[in-house]
């Protein structure tokens, strides 16, 4: 059984795909030559998030999705200034609570993305003593499935 993102719409510069899930990432340039992260599910638009001194977030967003019967979860983010990744763990489970660690990838130098597979409902990035949580969105289903 095998998943595929779908790539990003045709622009200049290169799509980097996520393996499994409906979403795919690309790296881009932000207004003022500043990098950028854009994120899409399905084919659409789904965040762009910008390297940005103001604000330091390091966890951005994160969704889940089961597709062809396989659930996986999403996060990215922006790396923190010294570049190295943060950890990053999905959770899930209220009566047997459940921590995954998730394999980081970078992104041109500046963000960094984050999939695990199985049924997760949070999302929790680690780096410097700090720690930043959010819960999953779920994926939007696909246009014409419901």
């Amino acid at each position: 059984m095998t998943t595929s993102a779908k790539a990003a719409p045709e622009r200049p510069g290169p799509a980097l795909l996520v393996p499994a899930g409906p979403w795919s990432v690309r790296a881009a340039g932000g207004r003022r030559g500043r990098a950028a992260l854009e994120v899409y599910e399905h084919g659409e638009l789904l965040d762009v998030v910008v390297l940005s001194r103001l604000s330091p977030a390091l966890l951005c967003g994160a969704r889940r999705s089961v597709t062809a019967g396989r659930a996986v979860g999403l996060a990215w983010g922006r790396l923190p200034a010294d570049g190295r990744p943060p950890l990053v763990e999905f959770t899930g489970g209220r009566l047997r609570p459940l921590r995954c660690p998730a394999r980081v990838v970078t992104v041109s130098g500046a963000f960094w993305t984050a999939r695990a597979e199985g049924r997760f409902s949070g999302v929790e990035a680690v780096r410097g003593g700090s720690a930043e949580r959010l819960r999953l969105g779920r994926a939007r289903p696909v246009a014409g499935s419901w």
